[in-house]
């Protein structure tokens, strides 16, 4: 897609199903001064951006005669038809700091599990972050090839932030990224047959039938 256009709109409310008939997906736009405004944009628009778009996908967006660029930050979709119902766009500033959720890129293979002396376990996949447009980057490399024994962790402060961004909450400084923990160990259980499970598996012999035991004559 090379540019999202948009329209104004003024239908509101329960009358935006009749946008929906005429291939339109409401949305809105809002920016960092708080401000917001109705659009929609062509149904088939909306799915593409549901289908490519990530919390760093930049996109060129016309409204009318004005130009800007956009984030996408939240769909409404159905949950039982799944059909887009809205979409939620920031208009971003590019001569002021922003937020953005960064996420990170798992990169190189860890000799401990390569070795299968341990299990990778991804426990934070993704940091907010405060930086200008110019300075944002799609995601944060993470490698793990240094990672290989167990109990090894790559924590937020065991990596260099890309320049011109800054941690929006500190106390995420020591979390963890990934870790190698102990590969779990699948133990085989063996139940034993029950005595019905045991009779219903007992077969009579080939050409013999079965009894039914008699009370002994006295």
């Amino acid at each position: 897609m090379e540019k999202l256009q948009l329209q104004k709109r003024e239908v509101l409310g329960k009358k935006v199903r009749h946008l929906r008939k005429e291939g339109l997906t409401p949305a809105v736009v809002y920016n960092s001064k708080g401000e917001s405004f109705n659009t929609s944009m062509s149904t088939s628009d909306a799915e593409w951006l549901y289908r490519n778009t990530t919390s760093t996908t930049i996109l060129d967006t016309e409204l009318e005669k004005d130009s800007f660029k956009t984030l996408v930050k939240e769909f409404s979709i159905n949950p039982v038809t799944e059909q887009i119902n809205h979409v939620s766009l920031f208009k971003i500033d590019e001569s002021v700091s922003m937020i953005f959720t960064i996420p990170f890129n798992i990169v190189g293979i860890s000799p401990a599990v390569k070795n299968n002396l341990g299990v990778l376990v991804n426990v934070l996949d993704s940091i907010d972050v405060r930086c200008k447009l110019s300075e944002l980057q799609p995601y944060i490399e993470i490698d793990i090839s240094n990672l290989d024994r167990q109990g090894q962790t790559i924590n937020v402060n065991d990596i260099e932030l890309p320049k011109g961004m800054s941690l929006i909450n500190d106390d995420l400084a020591n979390a963890t990224i990934v870790t190698i923990t102990e590969a779990q160990k699948v133990e085989e259980i063996v139940v034993a047959p029950t005595e019905e499970e045991s009779a219903e598996g007992e077969e009579t012999p080939e050409g013999e039938e079965a009894t039914t035991p008699t009370e002994e004559a006295k």
